[in-house]
């Protein structure tokens, strides 16, 4: 059961001595399925270079020597295929995939190839050499070469061990503390920017705060100085009255009518609001004689623009006046603004339906987008004798054929009692006044 000359109790009897041939001859494998992948990804030169090392560490692997066999007989190096081949025969004369691949290099060559070995005794003679420490040794035909084995008291693999050691130290300061110093770096300079944005935040926070807070104060300056400018406004529009009273009661109606045009009546309260109204009533008759003449002499000479500021200053005065509105709406048609003009035309139609129908008023009413006519007579061809109205400053208006206006002032209606007797400036009109400033 148990032969005395068994190769299976010898191989494992060399394994036994030898710790690193098992390493190394599993190394050679993984380094010959290496080339395989190599080559069949056309990586020919890394599948070469792989194949000498795995030659390098286990010579007597015969499937290494056919696969770089074949690989030189692919680039067509037939005498390397050759000897790696014969080096394949010594081992294992009788491998047929050995003596194929060498038929393949003679037919390419035309040249055989001699095989032929010495017989040797099964088992020759170990022989250790001195200078490396390796052990070469005959088994049958194949020639065992069994590397030195590691020894500790080497004073080369001490220094190995110290400078492996010193790597070995020095990668895993690499991998592990670097790694985590430079995370603390990080941490710690993420906790400034968290901190400096924190306090930037702040920061604007409290800039918000101070800009909503001057914001406050603008507007509390803001409000003061319009207050002040209304105040001042006020205090401008109650000068402006009492310097139109004492106008008024000096009997100096131009003045007092400009004076009066300045007041801002808005700005008016109390008593002021009251002289105003007085004032307003006073001054009626002059402001509207004074500004219908002086629109009609403009719309008479063309300057339409100057006879609309007039004219409306004049509406204010007296609403109920045909003339003035008359005027104005023709001012304005005349001046190319006919959306104005059909605005008053329609007033006029409801106002005064009589003189309208008179005048005619409805056939000048027309679309908005429509402009006027260049200069268009007032009575629009109607030719009106003698007097159309008699204003109660008596001024006697008289519109001819062409459009103009002449106005004839009569000495007794200027100076009657319509006009400065007692209903407007007489004693009535001046007690007024007298009693608004405490004047008996």
């Amino acid at each position: 059961m148990n032969p005395d000359d068994n190769l299976a109790e010898y191989y494992i009897d060399k394994l036994q001595s030898n710790k690193n041939k098992l390493d190394t001859i599993n190394q050679t494998i993984r380094k010959y399925n290496q080339a395989l992948v190599y080559c069949r990804e056309d990586h020919d030169d890394m599948a070469m270079i792989q194949l000498k090392k795995v030659l390098s560490q286990n010579p007597k692997l015969i499937k290494a020597y056919h696969l770089l066999a074949l690989l030189y007989l692919k680039h067509q190096d037939y005498e390397k295929a050759r000897k790696l081949l014969k080096k394949a025969a010594f081992i294992d004369t009788n491998n047929t995939t050995t003596l194929r691949y060498l038929q393949e290099v003679e037919l390419a060559t035309g040249i055989s190839t001699s095989l032929d070995v010495k017989r040797k005794k099964k088992y020759a003679k170990e022989k250790v050499d001195r200078l490396s420490g390796t052990v070469t040794y005959m088994n049958g035909n194949e020639m065992i070469i069994q590397p030195t084995t590691f020894r500790d008291s080497s004073a080369v693999a001490t220094f190995i061990n110290i400078f492996l050691g010193i790597v070995l130290g020095a990668a895993v300061v690499w991998f592990l503390v670097v790694p985590s110093t430079r995370q603390s770096i990080y941490e710690k300079a993420n906790a400034q920017v968290t901190d400096a944005n924190s306090q930037m935040a702040a920061q604007v926070s409290r800039v918000q705060g101070l800009q909503e807070e001057i914001d406050g104060y603008q507007s509390k300056v803001d409000a003061a100085n319009k207050a002040k400018e209304e105040a001042d406004k006020k205090a401008d529009s109650y000068d402006e009255i009492l310097q139109a009273a004492n106008y008024y009661l000096a009997n100096d109606m131009t003045k007092a009518a400009d004076a009066f045009n300045q007041i801002e009546e808005s700005s008016m309260t109390g008593k002021g609001q009251e002289l105003y109204a007085t004032l307003k009533t006073a001054l009626a008759d002059y402001v509207f004689t004074e500004a219908y003449n002086a629109g009609a002499t403009a719309f008479a000479s063309g300057d339409y623009k100057t006879a609309i500021t007039q004219l409306k200053k004049a509406t204010e005065a007296k609403t109920d006046d045909f003339n003035a509105w008359y005027y104005l709406a023709f001012s304005y048609r005349n001046n190319n603004d006919t959306k104005k003009a059909n605005k008053i035309f329609r007033q006029i139609v409801q106002q005064f339906p009589t003189q309208a129908a008179a005048y005619n008023i409805s056939s000048y009413i027309t679309s908005d987008t429509s402009s006027g006519s260049s200069t268009t007579n007032a009575t629009q061809g109607t030719t009106t004798g003698g007097t159309d109205t008699t204003n109660t400053a008596g001024t006697t208006d008289t519109t001819n054929a062409a459009g103009t206006t002449d106005n004839t002032t009569g000495a007794d209606d200027t100076t009657g009692n319509d006009t400065t007797g007692n209903d407007t400036t007489g004693d009535n009109g001046t007690a007024d006044i007298n009693n608004m400033f405490g004047i008996e």
